[in-house]
């Protein structure tokens, strides 16, 4: 029993991870390109392969279009300069080359490719990285960014590169704090661990850097609820941080109110609470009933206030608090409010 409700709740909470979808479009829209008059048309030139990128692109072949760019990326490279030369050539023309990473990661996500996505990869980071200001990213600056992390992270799933894909949900938190989603993979990958003591470790790592984060302090309590060393103690602690940064922290209401309910599942494991819970033993041992009843229901008036809030702020999540508020309302003799609630999640 003590270990079926912490996982319901630790599931519950993965529920929340919205997926993500690139917003680029995938029809066959002109691409931007920055400084298109500058491109040199002749075979052999540095940037050749942007040239047919484009003219790919203009003729209906995308994978020709994603590979060219692809090809004008690995160029200096292929052509044995150093790190210094390849970052002075960058540097040179760093709108451009973002352009064609931007370009290139684009083009092969759209056509499913995502061996071509994670080969453009390390160009696609630089953008990130240098902020580039005056790139002209489909969807916008600050979205086409982002998707540099989508694409990759979801090749890097697909391709089952579990480690890359740890080490690019850490650099999309740093790098693109505008977007919550990422934090929320995070979370949930954390909280998916096997070696929890880990988990706690890079954990404690990000909340060096991020101390205002709820969602990091939410992952955090949730790793106290290990069924195989529960503290529910320090897991209130943290869903109080969590709720301190961020008032509508629905999660982390929901997590406050299920370590309540979770310290009578610890009494009962040690043999306490005999009665209240027990049909049969209500009705021959009334005084005993009663007497655990009045030690019980305070857990669960706490366990209340906290779910209902998250039912208040996620209506329609029920399994992020539904059995446990019922749970409560039964405890707490609360009939009509147990019975409209089974009636609602019924009907839903």
């Amino acid at each position: 029993m003590r270990k079926l409700l912490l996982l319901t709740i630790m599931f519950s909470a993965l529920g929340n991870v919205q997926a993500q979808t690139v917003q680029w479009s995938t029809d066959s829209c002109q691409l931007p390109v920055v400084n298109k008059s500058v491109i040199v048309k002749k075979p052999g030139a540095i940037d050749y392969h942007n040239y047919l990128a484009y003219r790919c692109h203009e003729r209906g072949d995308i994978a020709g279009s994603a590979q060219n760019f692809l090809l004008y990326l690995e160029e200096p490279v292929k052509r044995g300069m150093t790190k210094a030369q390849q970052d002075s050539l960058y540097s040179a023309d760093r709108v451009v080359y973002d352009q064609a990473a931007a370009n290139a990661m684009y083009l092969f996500y759209s056509i499913g490719d995502m061996d071509g996505v994670l080969k453009v990869l390390p160009y696609g980071r630089r953008i990130v990285l240098h902020d580039t200001p005056d790139l002209k990213l489909p969807g916008g600056a600050t979205k086409g960014m982002t998707n540099v992390y989508i694409t990759s992270l979801e090749a890097a799933k697909e391709k089952g590169l579990d480690d890359l894909y740890v080490e690019l949900l850490k650099e999309a938190v740093e790098r693109c704090p505008q977007n919550p989603n990422f934090t929320e993979k995070l979370v949930a990958y954390y909280l998916t661990m096997k070696d929890k003591k880990m988990a706690q470790a890079e954990l404690d790592q990000l909340l060096a850097k991020y101390p205002d984060s709820a969602d990091l302090w939410y992952a955090k309590g949730e790793l106290y609820l290990d069924p195989n060393n529960c503290d529910n103690t320090s897991a209130r602690n943290c869903f109080a941080k969590a709720i301190a940064l961020n008032e509508r922290h629905a999660h982390a209401y929901a997590a406050m109110g299920n370590t309540y309910i979770q310290d009578v599942m610890e009494l009962r494991w040690k043999g306490k609470f005999n009665y209240v819970f027990s049909v049969a033993e209500q009705k021959v041992k009334q005084s005993k009933y009663k007497k655990e009843l009045a030690e019980v229901q305070p857990y669960y008036y706490n366990a209340r206030t906290y779910l209902e809030t998250a039912r208040q702020l996620e209506p329609e999540n029920y399994p992020l608090w539904g059995d446990q508020l019922l749970a409560c309302y039964k405890i707490l003799n609360q009939k009509d409010k147990y019975d409209a609630l089974v009636k609602e999640m019924k009907e839903e």
